[in-house]
């Protein structure tokens, strides 16, 4: 426990440093400098799909919704050959595509700060939406 506090306490020293920064002062000669005017910043100009931030809220959601890729692979197998191998082949697939599913929402989480933020690592984006159609196109 000890050991997982100073690695997220070292990971929030070396995050938080790299938020500071210098302001552009063009009346100082072009030197940067920390008595410079805050920049202003219009919030609606920056694309969400390409920031950060997605990147992490897509890590958190598929850590949390990882499990639901069982029973997508349960219907996607049940549909192609049948029920009886839907709940043994596909529960050893859904097991195995979770457990990818997991590692990469833990690689999103653990890197958000770094780009790319527009390419997910697997696809659909997100957990519940390959549930969703994989489970709608063996229903319907």
């Amino acid at each position: 426990m000890k050991n997982l506090i100073l690695v997220l306490s070292v990971l929030v020293l070396i995050f938080g440093g790299l938020t500071i920064g210098y302001c552009y002062d063009n009346e100082a000669d072009g030197e940067y400098t920390f008595n410079s005017p805050p920049v202003e910043i219009d919030r609606d100009e920056i694309p969400y799909g390409n920031s950060a931030i997605n990147k992490l809220e897509r890590g958190v959601i598929n850590m949390a919704t990882f499990w639901m890729e069982i029973p997508a692979e349960v219907a996607k197998v049940s549909k192609e050959q049948d029920p009886a191998a839907g709940v043994t082949v596909g529960v050893v697939n859904g097991v195995i595509t979770s457990a990818i599913r997991g590692v990469t929402a833990i690689y999103d989480t653990a890197t958000f700060p770094v780009p790319s933020y527009t390419k997910p690592a697997m696809k659909p984006e997100y957990a519940w939406k390959a549930a969703d159609d994989k489970i709608k196109a063996w229903l319907w």
